[in-house]
This record gives structure tokens, C-alpha cells and sequence, in this order.
């Protein structure tokens, strides 16, 4: 986990144009524009790490892991400019040169694959943030859902495409594919979503318990007094009064109910950090009936 968080506030950093360098194992130190100060609450200088022990060091480095405020801020700004990155793959389609297949160079393309990462916060009477990616399979296209982040080693890839290799932009293809992501990342978390509302429903009925006996404790005490002021020689005014205060305590019994049913409602907000397309080049080959054969695997360039 530290190092997907590493990786993807590396990332940020480099995307806001913020230079940052490790300066000694585990400690990194930013230059942070004026402009960037107020976000990350610093002076120019920010000095960061993603490992506990190095943080409880040093009392001047802030400590950026999963539930640090800071790594949350993160992935709040991520999440409301959701972004998408294309990369390519720094490999070439292996040709075979015999067993019947005959290449055909001019079908050599890109083939784009997806990764999505979703920050989802779960509301209730806290707030939990996960973490998750869902990935598409290079192999069949499934979408695989993780509950970790997706990332890559960069040194594998390019932000270039290869000019001699076909490009096509997927279109609406991807649009679909992150429909597909969500629905799957809303079944892969609704046992973990019902097990808080089970708990929210507890906490709820337990609250309430608290209040119904405080409400039938002042109840009792009027209908006591509703009683007594039956010698009263305002026996008829005095009732209408008691009346009144037993149904205002009805009232505010349904407005304690909607109170807490609104506080211990579970809430699901799935925002998307940002998407990956990995541009993979591939070559269809034609076997000698014409008919197209099987993608060929994928070798380092020499």
C-alpha cells in the first residue's frame, strides 16, 4: 500500500508542476509555489514521507499514508478533476517467422486496455475512505475489481506512441468500460456497505432506545399531573394544557426519529481519481486459408 500512495502522490506533484526529490531514504523534500502553500497548510519547503517510522523521527516531516489528512486532501482534489492518462507500452509484437503464419505488417496496431482508480467514501455517522482500482484483463477484457490502487512502472512505458505503429482513439469504448467499472465496483462493495448499515441500524435503535425512555419518563410525569388537577377548579383548562405538552413530546419524538435516521444513514460516494489507457501494440497474422489467427505475444524491443 505504501507504495501505490507513493506513487500516486509522486504523481500529483509532478501533474501540479511541484518539484520534488528524495533526500534521504524515506524523506522527501517539495518546492511548493506560493500559490500551492495554503493547500498543503506549508511554508515553500515540505517535507514528507510515506513510512510511520520515519515520521515519528522527525518532528518536522509530515507523514502522507492512507487516513493522513494530507493524502485525503489528495484524493479529494483528484477526485473532483478526475483525470486520464495515455501511456504505451515501450514493447514490439514478437513476428513469428514460420509455422504457417504469414505477417502482415501494414495490421500492426495499438490495442487499448483501461485501468480505473476510485477513491469511495462511505458515510455514516463517520466517514470511511477506500481506496480501489478496476482493471481491465489484457488477455479476455474482463474487469477485474482491486481494492488497492492501480499503478505501473513508468520505466516500462512511454507517453509517445510508436509513429511507425497504427493509433485509433477508443472512443466511446472507454466511456463504456467506466460504466462497467462502476457497476462492478458498486456489487464488489455492497457486503462491506450492508455490514455498516447493520451497524448503523444498531447505533440508530440504540439512541432512540435512550431518548423513548427520557420521553416516557416526562409522559409519565404529566399524565401523574393530568391526575392530580382532576380537584383542580380549572380541572378542564389545566387538562387541555397537559394534553397539549403529552403531543408536543409525540412531535418531538418523530422529528429525534428523522434526526437520527438522517445521521445514521449510510451514504456511498464513488469519485473517480483518475484512468489509465495502456496502449499496447499488437499484430494480427493470417494463416494461408485468409482466416485471421491469434494475437502474437509481446517481447522487449531489442
Amino acid at each position: 500500500m505504501e507504495n501505490d500512495i507513493r506513487q500516486l502522490v509522486l504523481a500529483y506533484f509532478n501533474m501540479q508542476g511541484i518539484k520534488c526529490k528524495e533526500a534521504e531514504e524515506n524523506i522527501w523534500v517539495a518546492q511548493i509555489p506560493e500559490k500551492e502553500q495554503s493547500f498543503f497548510n506549508s511554508g515553500n519547503v515540505l517535507k514528507f514521507t510515506f513510512n510511520k517510522e520515519k515520521a515519528e523521527l522527525y518532528r518536522d516531516v509530515e507523514m502522507i499514508g492512507e487516513g493522513s489528512f494530507l493524502f485525503r486532501k489528495i484524493i479529494e482534489k483528484l477526485g473532483n478533476t478526475p483525470k486520464v492518462s495515455r501511456i504505451f507500452v515501450g514493447k514490439q509484437p514478437e513476428i513469428p517467422e514460420s509455422s504457417g503464419v504469414i505477417s502482415i505488417a501494414d495490421k500492426m496496431h495499438y490495442r487499448t486496455s483501461v485501468a480505473f482508480n476510485f477513491k469511495v467514501s462511505i458515510l455514516c455517522d463517520q466517514k470511511q475512505d477506500k481506496l480501489y482500482s478496476v482493471v481491465e484483463n489484457e488477455v479476455d477484457s474482463s474487469l477485474t475489481v482491486n481494492n488497492k490502487l492501480f499503478t505501473l512502472d513508468l520505466n516500462e512505458y512511454s507517453e509517445q506512441p510508436d509513429p511507425r505503429i497504427k493509433l485509433e482513439e477508443p472512443g466511446s469504448e472507454v466511456l463504456k468500460k467506466y460504466l462497467i467499472a462502476c457497476q462492478k465496483l458498486e456489487e464488489a462493495i455492497q457486503e462491506e456497505v450492508e455490514k455498516y448499515r447493520k451497524i448503523s441500524v444498531e447505533k440508530c435503535r440504540e439512541d432512540m432506545k435512550v431518548f423513548d425512555a427520557y420521553l416516557n419518563e416526562q409522559k409519565a410525569e404529566l399524565l401523574q399531573k393530568k391526575e392530580n388537577v382532576s380537584f383542580h377548579l380549572y380541572f378542564f383548562q389545566k387538562e387541555e394544557e397537559i394534553d397539549k405538552l403529552i403531543n408536543n413530546l409525540e412531535e418531538e419524538r418523530k422529528r429525534k426519529i428523522n434526526e437520527l435516521e438522517e445521521k445514521y444513514k449510510v451514504k456511498v460516494n464513488i469519485n473517480l481519481i483518475n484512468a489509465i489507457l495502456i496502449c499496447i501494440p499488437e499484430s494480427a497474422t493470417s494463416k494461408p486459408n485468409g482466416s485471421i489467427g491469434k494475437i502474437v505475444k509481446i517481447k522487449e524491443a531489442s
